[in-house]
């Protein structure tokens, strides 16, 4: 799985890896830390010269979930080392035919 590019965010930060953090737009206030889901460790936006290039989301310390933009956009989910990137730009395309296999598979985990 590719990993994206680092934000433009500045390399000496005093927070510590593990703290929850979420960056928002300007004029919004960021969440309380109470307010946070829990399991969620952080969701960080990447920015690149044209607007947003990628979501980040880290859920508990071994998951992430990662969805890219452009023309062809993508979503990741990975477990430590392993996991699968799908293209979701369209209908049956791979997302919707992993999401399909999924609800098939695992009728208990399907949303409607």
């Amino acid at each position: 799985m590719k990993k994206p590019t680092k934000s433009a965010r500045s390399s000496h930060s005093n927070r510590s890896p593990r703290r929850p953090r979420v960056l928002v737009s300007p004029g919004q206030h960021a969440p309380s830390p109470s307010s946070m889901a829990p399991g969620i460790l952080s969701a960080d936006i990447v920015k690149g010269k044209v607007g947003v290039e990628a979501v980040v989301v880290r859920v508990a310390p071994h998951y992430l979930i990662v969805i890219t933009g452009g023309a062809k956009p993508t979503v990741s989910m990975a477990c430590t080392h392993h996991g699968f990137v799908a293209e979701a730009f369209e209908l049956n395309g791979q997302l919707e035919q992993v999401i399909n296999h999924i609800r098939k598979r695992f009728p208990e985990l399907r949303v409607d």
